[in-house]
């Protein structure tokens, strides 16, 4: 978050505390640029208004830096600002004064877009999502899990489960549904990290090539021919 104004600085950490993300704050654009290089925040909260440098001028500077998302905040409602704004980098341009579900809400839309299209079948794909369900903040790459901001720690089951339910929030999910989230989610990211696992494979077998990669896609067990053919 980049707000030079402390007041407005504090009760917007505390609004996004009570709903599980933790956001570090910069107050000129100096630090903020500085502090993109030191974190790798999940999205950007850019107010215009900064006293060392033009925050437009931020905007662009940290587009340049980095792919994530950007969300400007601005008193400035006028039509220039706004296409000033988006066309140099900002993924969404909120104007001032607004309420937190209304940020939330747009922080969420600007982050969906950043991600990767999901595969056929609803599968989420792995590595990398946050899932923000009311106070539950989940990293899925590093299964970690926040509770109105406090880190809680959950063995790999209950871990799936919360996942599960939080990728459908409000919803009630009978037990073969839970188990389908879960299922889903796990085929997503074997399926991705599988290249990987092929190719280790494939390493610790040595020059016997056992495991072949077929053309077109595909693996296989090679076993000689019993046939004498």
């Amino acid at each position: 978050m980049v707000e030079d104004n402390e007041r407005v600085s504090a009760a917007l950490r505390a609004g996004l505390a009570r709903q599980g993300i933790e956001a570090v704050c910069a107050a000129t654009g100096e630090a903020a640029a500085a502090l993109l290089e030191r974190t790798r925040p999940d999205a950007v909260i850019l107010d215009l208004g900064l006293p060392d440098c033009d925050g437009f001028t931020l905007c662009g500077r940290l587009r340049a830096a980095s792919p994530v998302p950007i969300l400007v905040t601005s008193g400035r409602g006028d039509h220039a600002s706004c296409v000033r704004g988006l066309d140099l980098g900002a993924d969404d341009y909120l104007v001032k004064p607004y309420n937190l579900a209304e940020l939330l809400a747009r922080m969420r839309a600007v982050m969906r877009r950043q991600r990767p299209a999901g595969p056929p079948g609803g599968e989420e794909p792995p590595g990398g999502d946050l899932l923000l369900a009311g106070p539950v903040r989940i990293d899925l790459r590093e299964r970690a899990v926040l509770v109105n901001g406090v880190p809680t720690e959950l063995p790999d089951e209950e871990f799936d489960i919360l996942a599960a339910l939080a990728r459908r929030p409000g919803e009630t999910l009978l037990a073969d549904q839970v188990a389908d989230e879960i299922l889903r989610a796990r085929r997503a990211a074997l399926r991705d990290s599988l290249p990987d696992g092929i190719a280790s494979l494939r390493d610790r077998l040595g020059p016997s090539g056992l495991v072949e990669v077929a053309e077109g896609g595909g693996y296989r067990l090679a076993v000689p021919d019993t046939h004498g053919g």
